[in-house]
């Protein structure tokens, strides 16, 4: 089965969370590549950077329905394609942005959701 993740994020966001709580804030939600790509790209396109990644992390969250670790993920550039990486695997991906949004879609393929957990049965034991 194929799970799709799509996320929209404001790029003004991503700038206010810079101004208001600084490069630790980045540090947290970045790898340390995405914020040399991002930082190294003029002033008027860095957030806008940095928020297309924050989106295909969030999207990537999404297509697997379970929380992952922002630093865990990185989107990684590769024959000019971007990919998110996640435990050495390369998952396909598109994010476009202009000055005010950033989108992302990753597809997560062949991975099986986390199974629910076992609902107590009436003596407390686990049903089943």
């Amino acid at each position: 089965m194929a799970y799709v993740g799509v996320d929209l994020v404001e790029v003004a966001r991503i700038r206010d969370l810079a101004l208001r709580r600084g490069k630790r804030a980045l540090e947290r939600l970045f790898t340390p590549r995405e914020l040399a790509y991002a930082l190294a790209a003029c002033p008027s396109v860095r957030f806008q950077r940095l928020a297309a990644r924050f989106a295909a992390k969030e999207a990537f969250r999404k297509a697997m329905d379970h929380p992952v670790p922002f630093r865990e993920m990185e989107v990684v550039r590769e024959n000019g394609r971007p990919r998110l990486r996640w435990r050495g695997r390369d998952y396909p991906l598109t994010i476009s942005h202009t000055a005010a949004l950033a989108v992302a879609v990753v597809l997560v393929e062949d991975v099986t959701p986390p199974l629910p957990s076992p609902q107590p049965g009436p003596s407390g034991a686990p049903a089943g």
